[in-house]
């Protein structure tokens, strides 16, 4: 018999189908729909599904759908929240309407809106209508007032009133409160009628003894203020250094100068009207810059001057006018200086020099004032000059300036010198001419120069010595590339005149030269024991005019010696040249020709005097 396991599979099982059963011992057949009549069939459903049945007759259970405000939650099925935004919309509400309420935290209930409104009652001016309405009372609406009238007269009194109390207005048609402070302030001039001219009948508000506003007549307050006329002093401003005067803090003062000082009065800033008392109580003269007239004619307050400014307009424009009174402690001013010249110009200042007036009262000092060329504005660069010399400093390089000069006293200044026109130095301009070349610790064979640095033109990078046997026309020698200001300056011949110049380089070119230094070495030791004529004048030459080469030998070698001209061969020079090395011999110097015309003879000795020698030979001089 065959196993069941090798019985073929079957495609499908129907009720019909017979299956082999044991039943009280015996085999039996059954079909398949009867075999599972009476078993249970497998329930299979999704979680969160209800089983039921809803159908009629037999059958297994059937999915119950859970409708809107149901919650299966677990094995229990309740009511869930409501979810109110997918209840409907009311747009109309009326008195039998209904809304949910809980009470008490119990379940929800119903209750008309007419109970609700009963809840709620009008207070102080607000009435509720039967309809519901809620309106104010007396309440303006264009021309309907709603409710019962409104009576102020019924609210309390107040007995004063603060800036932020309210007050009621109706803007626009609308209620509205304002504070009484910004109420007043709203108050504004220009909603009042225009005045007449003012009379002293006029009336204006005024506060006496607190906040409360009174009137008050023009002629009531004038007699106080008439009062205070008597009791007036006019303030005292005392100035120190110089000041521009204008309106702000000098009109209706006493300007006290403790120190010589410039005041510069400016129409502009003064205004037509303005007017100042000025008094000098300086040790110095005051000064006014600017375009001031003055009834003195002198642009200066000498110490113990006073002077009243005042600025005008009239028909000829806007002046400053200063009526200057007292004499100072002089009876004159001094004159004008003259031959105002320029000692040295640099790229930032201007030296100037010049003489003392003489005319007039004696100076006891000078005024310097100065002006960029074209400019109407003149500065004063100093109140304190005490010489007829001074240099302005603080200018622009490569500028061309005016410069003016007023001798001063204490009765004031004299007129004006003729204006001086200088430029200023240029950043990249040569060097000037420099000044103070001198010689010390002559030795015999040299000397020790030095100079000063030039005070006008571009900066020096480097200095030149020039030098030769004095009176020649050539330099023999020259020392460049110095850096300093002093020079040792040797290989020169013992008592031997030199001339030595000096002059400034940089990289704009050469300065002008120095004026000519002529200083002599010192004596050599060792007097001379003979001396034979070498070089000797001959021929004819032009009185005045150019040098004579003359030379000798000496014994010893090493000895100074001189030469000089004379009209006689007893009556020694009266000058000597010192000698030097000319050409390849030894001992030589050019003399300079004689000034006078007649016969000469040359004469040659040592410089201590020894073995004077004169050439036998006359020579011409025409």
């Amino acid at each position: 018999m065959p196993t069941i396991s090798q019985l073929p599979s079957a495609a499908a099982v129907e009720a019909g189908d017979k299956i082999p059963v044991s039943q009280g011992g015996v085999s039996r057949s059954v079909t398949v729909g009867t075999l599972l009549a009476s078993t249970q069939p497998s329930i299979m459903a999704e979680a969160g599904v209800l089983l039921g049945r809803v159908s009629l007759g037999p059958g297994g259970p059937e999915s119950i759908t859970i409708g809107s405000g149901l919650l299966l939650s677990g094995s229990t099925l309740k009511a869930a929240d409501i979810n109110y935004t997918t209840l409907a919309v009311s747009n109309n509400l009326t008195p039998t309407d209904s809304v949910v309420i809980t009470k008490s935290g119990s379940n929800p209930q119903l209750m008309e809106l007419s109970r609700l409104r009963g809840l709620f009652s009008a207070g102080s001016n607000v009435t509720i209508s039967g309809a519901g309405i809620i309106s104010v009372s007396g309440q303006t609406s264009g021309a309907t007032i709603s409710g019962a009238p409104y009576s102020i007269g019924a609210l309390p009194s107040a007995t004063a009133v603060a800036a932020q109390d309210l007050v009621g207005i109706n803007q626009g048609g609308t209620d509205h409160a304002i504070t009484y402070d910004n109420l007043i302030n709203g108050q504004t001039i220009d909603t009042a009628q225009p005045a007449s001219i003012a009379s002293d009948g006029d009336s204006f508000w005024i506060a006496q003894g607190g906040n409360v506003m009174v009137r008050q007549t023009f002629s009531a307050v004038w007699p106080w203020i008439a009062s205070k006329f008597v009791t007036f002093k006019t303030p005292v401003v005392e100035i120190t250094a110089n000041t521009t005067i204008d309106g702000t803090v000098h009109n209706c003062r006493v300007l006290v100068c403790s120190q010589p000082v410039t005041l510069t009065p400016i129409s502009d800033n003064m205004g037509s009207g303005f007017y100042c008392d000025i008094v000098n109580l300086s040790s110095g003269t005051v000064s006014f810059g600017g375009n001031v007239i003055t009834s003195s004619g002198q642009p200066n307050l000498a110490p113990g001057q006073a002077a009243t400014i005042r600025c005008l307009l009239y028909s000829g424009g806007t002046v400053v006018y200063a009526f200057v009174g007292g004499n100072g402690s002089v009876s004159t001013v001094p004159g004008s200086i003259t031959n105002l010249v320029s000692a040295t110009q640099t790229v930032s200042s201007v030296g100037l020099a010049w003489n003392a007036p003489t005319s007039g009262a004696a100076a006891t000092g000078y005024l310097v004032e100065y002006r960029p060329t074209g400019a109407t504005t003149w500065t004063v660069s100093n109140q304190a000059i005490s010489g007829p010399a001074y240099t302005v400093t603080g200018l622009a390089a490569g500028t061309t300036y005016d410069f003016g000069v007023f001798a001063t006293n204490a009765s004031g200044s004299g007129l004006i010198s003729t204006i001086l026109t200088v430029p200023t130095s240029s950043g990249n301009s040569a060097p000037g001419i420099l000044a103070g070349v001198a010689a010390s610790s002559p030795t015999s064979t040299g000397v020790l120069l030095s100079w000063q640095a030039p005070m006008s033109g571009g900066a020096p990078a480097s200095y030149t010595v020039q030098y030769r046997i004095a009176g020649g026309s050539i330099w023999t020698g020259t020392i460049a590339g110095i850096s300093g200001t002093t020079q040792a300056i040797t290989g020169l011949a013992a008592s031997t005149s030199y001339d030595f110049s000096v002059f400034a380089i940089n990289a704009a070119g050469s300065g002008p030269i120095s004026a000519v230094l002529t200083t002599s070495t010192a004596t050599q030791a060792g007097a001379v024991t003979s001396i034979t004529w070498n070089v000797a004048p001959s021929g004819t030459y032009t009185h005045g005019s150019g040098v004579i080469g003359v030379n000798v030998h000496v014994t010893p070698a090493t000895s100074a010696v001189q030469f000089g001209f004379s009209t006689s061969t007893t009556t020694a020079p009266a000058s000597w040249t010192g000698g030097v090395n000319v050409n390849t011999d030894l001992w030589g110097a050019y003399v300079s020709t004689p000034a006078a015309a007649g016969m000469w003879y040359a004469w040659a000795a040592g410089t201590d005097g020894s073995a004077v020698t004169p050439y036998a030979t006359a020579f011409t001089v025409t």
